[in-house]
């Protein structure tokens, strides 16, 4: 175990050797451990013995690491890092607290003024090396971010028009020079974060706008709604310049928006006819440009109405029967194509397996990857399907333990798929002919059961996404189903489903739907709980992804129970 911690620490030692560590701690021996553990380990090390002096140091070098004690004489650690965020930095420092303390409300504190994570005292290297390592992943994630910002302000630089980028909320994310050249009267306005409206506003108050003089309140809801409505229109500058706006929505529902000075077309159009004629060529030129992003966009639309299709179709059946037992399925996207996927197997004649996923995000992306991690289920073949090996005495396939499943999708997510993409899953291997049933639950919402005489159970406790941390250790745990129970698995869609008022619909909303609604079975029991989704949302566009599997076990003959088990079924397709 040594000689393989000396080989991380060697293999990690170049990538820290230009990162720069602060030591605060008012007690000299205790930053000469710190300071021996971290130069074994490559860092650049600095050292100071109070708050006052590490925030001195803070103001002239930027540090990657700072690792302080909580408790000094004069600003402790707690006033240190709250004076460290409220410095202008460009680079972030990942701040660890040294502590005794372990009690919640400290814990809270802490991080409130802005520290990244805590140690215990006495602090032992390999803890110390754990958490120094989160945060360089933390901090490679921040410059990564950092460079792709910087090459978008680079690229909207370089264009000759002006450049404007607000978010979801209407608030401004970039602006490049040239739109700040043409609004020079909004420029102290033109500020990260500021609302579209204010910025308008301090333009209106300045004369940015001729138009808007003497009818303020008015121009400006015109200009909020052109804004919105992601058109064509022409503004008048004070300076008499004439700007072509065009503005379209982003997929996260954030605004670009273009600036084209058209002063020049304007003036010669009103001049000359020849002038004229080369502005509406220019026009011409732009309708034209404007139209063949449309027709992309059009394109863009039918491919994903195709993907929707395709998606949908990969559930052939949305209803299976097993001598009685029940099996429904139920798939809604909250856009053309979602994470969502729903489905079950055949293990043998008196088993299957059943299982929903729901992959992190929306879109394309999303959809790909729900119908590859489905795809891992396709199939009763041992070679093909994650969940079933190979009995080596028998020859026959074997179901393998549901945790186990989850491991091996987890494991395969991390090393062979390259996406920064999570998903949960729900899956369970059900024994039709004993009602045993055998559960996973990786991050997905609790399974419900629901049992004959209507009382509800919420199974499971929760346990780890997939595809975030490797090796992660899940489990299996057991119920066992009666002739009239059903089980329900199903996706955060329908408990996160939000009222107007922003209220989620939660498991007592299920809870209600299941009782109100226990005499409906299979498709009719989904159909009307997607009703009840639909009044508690206001809309019938889930914000989600809205999909779940329904069992309602009926109990088979007992007879040949043992033979069943034994020998492949042929009854239910390799994928629902």
């Amino acid at each position: 175990m040594a000689q393989e911690q000396q080989s991380e620490l060697a293999s990690n030692h170049d990538a820290a050797q230009s990162k720069r560590v602060l030591i605060v701690d008012d007690s000299r021996a205790q930053r000469l451990i710190f300071a021996r553990h971290l130069k074994q380990w490559g860092y650049d090390i600095h050292e100071a013995a109070s708050g006052q002096d590490a925030l001195a140091l803070c103001r002239t070098v930027e540090f990657d690491l700072i690792l302080s004690d909580w408790i000094m004489p004069g600003m402790d650690g707690l006033e240190l890092c709250k004076a460290l965020r409220a410095l202008p930095q460009e680079n972030y420092s990942y701040f660890i607290l040294l502590t005794s303390k372990n009690e919640k409300d400290a814990v809270a504190r802490g991080l409130n003024v802005g520290a990244d994570d805590f140690l215990s005292k006495p602090v032992a290297p390999s803890e110390l090396r754990a958490r120094i390592t989160a945060g360089e992943r933390l901090l490679a994630k921040e410059r990564e971010v950092r460079k792709a910002r910087a090459q978008l302000e680079a690229a909207v630089e370089a264009l000759d028009d002006g450049f404007i980028y607000y978010d979801a909320e209407d608030r401004l994310v970039l602006a490049n020079s040239r739109y700040r050249e043409l609004y020079a009267l909004s420029g102290p306005a033109l500020v990260e974060g500021a609302r579209h409206e204010d910025i308008l506003r301090y333009g209106i108050a300045r004369g940015q706008y001729p138009a808007a003089i003497g009818r303020e309140e008015e121009w400006l809801r015109e200009r909020l709604s052109a804004h919105r409505a992601q058109g064509r229109t022409r503004q008048q500058l004070a300076d008499g310049r004439m700007l072509q706006i065009v503005e379209r929505e982003t997929a996260d529902c954030g605004r670009v928006s273009l600036r084209v000075d058209v002063t020049a077309l304007h003036a010669a159009r009103e001049k000359a006819r020849e002038a004229e004629a080369r502005a509406v060529q220019h026009n011409e030129e732009l309708r034209a440009a404007l139209e063949e992003l449309q027709k992309l966009y059009d394109a863009v639309d039918r491919d994903l109405l195709e993907a929707r299709r395709l998606q949908q179709s990969l559930i052939r059946k949305r209803r299976h029967d097993f001598d009685g037992t029940q099996l429904s399925l139920l798939l809604q996207s909250s856009g053309h194509v979602g994470g969502d996927m729903v489905g079950a197997f055949t293990i043998n004649e008196t088993r299957i397996g059943v299982y929903s996923i729901d992959v992190s995000g929306h879109g394309v992306a999303a959809a790909m990857l729900g119908a590859r991690i489905a795809g891992l289920f396709s199939s009763g073949d041992t070679s093909q399907n994650i969940a079933l090996s190979l009995d080596p005495q028998t020859g026959d396939s074997v179901p393998l333990p549901p945790h186990v499943v989850a491991g091996r999708i987890n494991d395969l997510m991390l090393d062979e798929f390259e996406t920064e993409t999570y998903l949960t899953i729900a899956y369970a291997d059900c024994n039709l002919a004993s009602g045993k049933v055998r559960i996973v639950q990786a991050g997905h919402p609790h399974p419900t059961l629901q049992r004959a005489d209507g009382r509800i159970e919420f199974l499971g406790q929760g346990g780890l996404p997939i595809g975030l941390i490797p090796h992660a250790q899940y489990t299996t745990f057991e119920t066992e189903l009666e002739p009239g129970d059903r089980l329900f698995l199903y996706t955060d869609g329908i408990t996160e489903c939000e009222n107007p008022k922003g209220v989620e619909y939660g498991e007592g909303g299920l809870t209600k739907a299941l009782e109100k609604h226990v005499n409906a079975q299979g498709a009719q029991f989904l159909d009307a709980l997607k009703w009840e989704l639909t009044e508690w949302a206001g809309k019938e566009d889930f914000d989600d992804d809205v999909s779940g599997v329904l069992l309602e076990y009926k109990h088979a003959p007992k007879a040949d129970i043992a033979a069943r088990d034994e020998h492949p079924a042929a009854g239910l397709p390799s994928r629902a």
